[in-house]
């Protein structure tokens, strides 16, 4: 699970920035995050994990 860290980080810059220069509104960021807890406690979490690391995988292949 070292792509987690990497993950974050990126994720959490990519919301700094639309909020600062994309007008996303503080609100919508804190919907955001509490949709991704939210859905880390149902089923498909494990289908979003299996995206989301197929997805990493094919970056670092290409990159």
């Amino acid at each position: 699970m070292p792509l987690h860290l990497p993950l974050l980080l990126i994720l959490g810059f990519g919301i700094w920035f639309l909020g600062r220069k994309g007008g996303v509104k503080i609100s919508h960021v804190l919907v955001c995050a509490a949709f991704g807890f939210f859905l880390a406690d149902t089923s498909a979490s494990a289908s979003v994990h299996s995206v989301v690391s197929s997805a990493m995988t094919a970056l670092h292949i290409a990159g």
